[in-house]
């Protein structure tokens, strides 16, 4: 089936490595032209040149979400060169660990601003393009927004970012702009934090996947990547406000 997503232009954040990486590829093997940004410039650089030996049409920014002047000018930069805005991926994330004793009121901000301000900001800017043409903005969240689960920080934040998603999609309904968020499993990959968590206590992966996945492992980036590009295309027109759940039932939640 063609997607109906050759030309357009998408918007990824933390696309270095990990599930972005996985999706800027799956978007790019759709013919989509590609913008992302990361922190990492070494993984940066590495994964557009992977991607341009591939053919697709990239454009890779060194950038902190959390920085309001360095996404405005990504915004731009990326409108100037390809022309517009089609596609946003709020992917970057992570958590600051700890009880509620344990957290700094720093610590909270610098979650809320990573996992939920960032978005938040980069919907404004990307809206604004969106509007003349059209567009699709998805928000990454978690399981761990939808159910208990999660450093608190990290449970809280996402939780967030699934009721935006719901209220701006009302919002933007009437103005030609989606608003979907996909809600991930655990995903494993190399480099990753479960990657790193079962290798420092093998007897906790063991004992995670017994009770926590259902389909006896963990996800892929690839996984989330395919679901991420669907829910992107087209034809995927009335699918709006909507979590989607790629996690082979590792979740509980019944809604």
């Amino acid at each position: 089936m063609d997607l109906g997503l050759k030309g357009k232009v998408a918007m990824i954040t933390g696309a270095s490595k990990g599930l972005g990486r996985a999706m800027a590829k799956a978007f790019g093997e759709e013919g989509v032209k590609l913008s992302f940004c990361a922190r990492g410039e070494a993984d940066l650089k590495n994964t557009a040149a992977e991607f341009q030996k591939l053919g697709f049409e990239v454009q890779a920014t060194p950038a902190d979400v959390t920085n309001v002047a360095q996404m405005t000018k990504w915004m731009n930069d990326t409108v100037s060169r390809f022309g517009g805005v089609d596609i946003l991926v709020n992917n970057a994330g992570g958590a600051k660990p700890g009880s509620l004793t344990e957290l700094s009121e720093e610590a909270w901000r610098e979650t809320f601003e990573l996992n939920f301000f960032s978005a938040v900001r980069l919907a404004r800017l990307a809206a604004d393009q969106m509007q003349s043409r059209g567009g699709v903005i998805i928000n990454i969240s978690s399981i761990y927004g939808r159910e208990s689960g999660g450093p608190l920080t990290y449970n809280s934040s996402k939780a967030a970012m699934i009721s935006f998603t719901k209220m701006l999609a009302r919002e933007m309904a009437a103005k030609n702009v989606r608003i979907n968020s996909i809600a991930p499993g655990s995903i494993q990959y190399p480099g990753g934090s479960w990657e790193r968590r079962f290798k420092e206590n093998p007897a906790f992966e063991k004992d995670f996947i017994a009770h926590e996945t259902p389909a006896g492992r963990l996800g892929r980036p690839e996984e989330v990547a395919y679901a991420v590009v669907m829910m992107a295309s087209p034809r995927a027109s009335w699918i709006n406000g909507a979590i989607l759940p790629v996690d082979g039932a590792q979740g509980r939640s019944l809604i």
